[in-house]
């Protein structure tokens, strides 16, 4: 009898050890998750990326202004003026009894702030003018969502645009993975499908990205993608890519300076290395 009793007291020791080993593993998981979604947000804030724009409720105004220098190529400057708007009233209609409201890890209630992660369905739409001759009206919808796997936080995004031009409507639809290496680097693979309705053109871009913020007002993005087109029932590498993004804030978090120097390896050019560099101004106004 004795001998039993040791045995059920060894199994529950050991019972409640593994439970506080597990409880211990996924509290370290929310905390490396919660870690390196404020890494995100905060790196693509500083990128002024469309996600940090939707997920936060940032109505802005953005004024672009892009020259580029590229091999066998003369140098274009491209100018865009962008409207950002949530919309809040349609978030509502998409609001389904299971969505997740509390911060991960932790229950929710009505005075805690919001959700460090956001798993619900944000629905924004943004606006835009192309400087060119005719002007060329841009106009767009994003769906977004997140979610959240043990040190991983996957982000989906499904985005429609309509130009006035002959390209017409385009359909892009984004899965991209983030994981925060320390305070300051996070890792991201980027998958990216692009379907140009009118002309049945499929592209997809595949591929690792490294963000890392030297400064408060400096940050590089290291970028290496894989292009290839889907055509006729085939699946073809059409180029390669491989950039640096430097990004300086110029003055109180509403004018940035981006030099982008980099290489593209193109199909049409039988992957022949054709260097690039382009020098940016962007303008931010509102949120």
């Amino acid at each position: 009898m004795s001998y039993n009793i040791k045995m059920i007291l060894t199994l529950l020791s050991f019972l409640m050890l593994n439970l506080q080993a597990q409880t211990l593993l996924d509290r370290t998981q929310d905390f490396v998750t919660k870690k390196s979604n404020n890494l995100a947000n905060r790196l693509d804030s500083f990128f002024a990326d469309e996600r940090a724009d939707d997920e936060f409720g940032r109505s802005r105004i953005r004024l672009r202004s892009a020259y580029t220098l590229r091999e066998r190529d003369p140098g274009k400057m491209r100018n865009q003026y962008r409207i950002n708007l949530k919309l809040p009233h349609l978030e509502d209609k998409f609001r389904f009894k299971y969505k997740k409201e509390k911060k991960v890890g932790q229950k929710s209630t009505s005075q805690e702030p919001p959700p460090l992660i956001n798993e619900n369905w944000i629905f924004n739409a943004d606006s835009g003018v192309s400087a060119a001759i005719p002007p060329r009206l841009v106009l767009r919808a994003r769906a977004r969502k997140n979610i959240a796997t043990t040190n991983w936080i996957h982000r989906f995004s499904e985005q429609l645009t309509y130009i006035t031009d002959r390209s017409g409507l385009t359909e892009e639809t984004s899965f991209n993975s983030d994981f925060g290496i320390n305070e300051n680097l996070l890792f991201r693979f980027v998958n990216r499908k692009t379907w140009r309705v009118l002309k049945k053109e499929f592209f997809t871009s595949h591929g690792p990205t490294l963000i890392h913020q030297l400064t408060e007002k400096d940050a590089l993005n290291y970028s290496f993608l894989l292009n290839s087109v889907i055509e006729q029932k085939s699946w073809f590498l059409n180029g390669y890519t491989f950039s640096v993004n430097y990004r300086r804030d110029l003055y109180k978090d509403w004018l940035f300076l981006d030099v982008i120097p980099g290489i593209d390896f193109p199909k049409t050019w039988s992957f022949r290395r054709t260097p690039f560099v382009v020098f940016q101004l962007e303008a931010l106004f509102g949120e």
